[in-house]
Formats: structure tokens, sequence, C-alpha cells
């Protein structure tokens, strides 16, 4: 595999593959061609085949889009920018590993796309978490992992906070998030530590839930909510060893207006890096002497 390739499950479905597949719908339907006799310009693909390459759950590569646009007669100027699009699928500035799980490698990609990330989280997200940190937390899983790749790939994601087009990205965390000793007092202090770094970048933005806010939306479930210029939010809710995503418009409303009200029952950016400082010093305190 290319470097700078993904593997072809990372593909399908990203914001890229839908907002891609929604324009050759556009395309289609401004030329007045149904799915089934593109389908049969195609060379006998079916009705549902087109819909289903419009959706993003078909393998859509630059020679299958100029196939298409040929078969729709567009002119050059849409071909080759259409073209292009496709082509743009298959880059990234990251290098899975072909042994990563099919969730964690759509996230990566979606992550990539994303304009704005927020996330609700009861421990440290995954895009703050400290190599320390992220080691306890991937010794607990049940089952066997090659821990060090694991590792490697979380510690790479972050880099999409500090990239040329890096999403806005803000983490609501509950505040026993601060609390819990993951990898003992000496790791969890240098866990706060690295939060009241990252949150001095321009992007990002950590606000704690305190614990006399009492319950709150999406407490027994955290989420990420993932959005994007050009097409439909999605919802990644993490289990214990994999994911599950929620992409339906009907079913994704409902998280944006919970997020706002999280916003409003949150501390503040400046009360919620006191609070973090303070559990930063209470970890140091407890951790033992060198």
């Amino acid at each position: 595999m290319s470097p700078m390739a993904r593997p072809k499950s990372a593909l399908l479905r990203t914001p890229g593959a839908r907002s891609l597949g929604n324009a050759l719908r556009t395309a289609r339907t401004n030329e007045g061609v149904s799915t089934r006799e593109l389908g049969r310009r195609l060379g006998s693909r079916s009705a549902a085949w087109v819909l289903n390459l419009e959706r993003g759950e078909v393998m859509i590569t630059p020679e299958l889009v100029a196939a298409i646009a040929g078969a729709l007669a567009l002119p050059e100027r849409d071909r080759e920018r259409l073209v292009a699009r496709a082509r743009d699928l298959g880059a990234s500035p990251w290098t899975p590993s072909a042994d990563l799980p099919d969730q964690l490698t759509t996230l990566i990609g979606y992550e990539r796309e994303a304009s704005r990330i927020t996330e609700l989280a009861r421990i440290v997200p995954g895009l703050l978490q400290t190599e320390d940190y992220a080691r306890a937390m991937i010794a607990a899983l049940p089952g066997r992992y090659d821990v060090d790749e694991l590792i490697r790939v979380r510690m790479e994601r972050q880099s999409v906070l500090t990239s040329v087009n890096a999403p806005k990205y803000r983490a609501m965390l509950d505040e026993s998030v601060l609390r819990k000793p993951i990898g003992g007092h000496a790791v969890m202090a240098g866990q706060l530590a690295h939060l009241l770094e990252v949150a001095s970048a321009h992007n990002v933005e950590i606000l704690i839930i305190a614990d006399d806010q009492g319950a709150y939306p999406g407490m027994s479930a955290p989420f990420t909510l993932l959005e994007f210029e050009d097409t439909d939010p999605v919802v990644y809710v993490e289990l214990m060893t994999t994911g599950t995503w929620i992409n339906k418009p009907g079913d994704t409303v409902g998280y944006l207006p919970a997020l706002d009200r999280l916003a409003t029952v949150a501390l503040s950016s400046d009360e919620s890096m006191q609070v973090v400082a303070k559990y930063r010093t209470h970890h140091e305190g407890q951790a033992p002497s060198p």
C-alpha cells in the first residue's frame, strides 16, 4: 500500500465520499438522467448500484468518475473537477496499519475531514491523551493488542489538531475525568499539564462539567460529533473494544441541541482551566517522590 493511500474501507461513507456522491447525483439529475438509465450507460449496472454510489457506499475511483462524467456528457471542466475530487479521496497525511479496526480507520479519516469536532467524554479523549495515559488505558482493555502500534496511531491522530486545516475542537469532560489517577498520580499530573498546554491553542477548547451539575445530556453514553463543510454531521459512540456510527440526519439531529445545552452548564474556559490546574497540583502532591 502506498504510504499516502488509505485502505479501501476508510474511503467508504467518509464525508468526502458522501459529498462526491452528492455531487454526482446532482450532475445526473441536472442532466435529466434516471438511475436506471445511468446504470445502463455504464454497462448494465443496476439502479440500486447507482443509488449506493451516490450515497458513498461504492468505491469511487477517478476512473469511475470519468466514466460517469462521460456517460452524462458533462463539460470537460466539470469532468476534471469531479475526477480531481475522486483522486483526493485517496490522499491522507497519515500511514495506517492494515491491522487497525475499520471503526478506528474510519474515525481517523473523519477527523481529517471535519471542520469541527466536539467530544463529551468520561475519560481524556484520544486526541488529548499523553503517551503514558494512553498506554494505561489500552493496557486495561480485555484481549490482546499491539499496544505500541495502537499508541503510535493515537499519537499520530493528534496531529490533526495542529494541521494546516485543523478543525475547531471542543472537549467537554466530566470532572471525574480529572480525579481518577489513570496510570498513577504522576502519569495523571503529566496528563493534566498536557491539557493545560493544548488548551492554549486557538482552535482547542476544553470545558469541565462540574460535579455539582448533577445529571446532564449524554452522561450515560459519551459521544463525539463531527461536523463538515459540505455534508451532514456524524456521531461516533465508542464502546469498550469497538464503536458505532450514527449518520442518518434523523438520528443525529438531537445531538446538536444536547451539546448546546452542555455548553451552558459547563464551566467557562478560564474556570475549567483553573479546575484542571487544581487537580494537577493534587496529583503532583500524591505522586511518589523521584
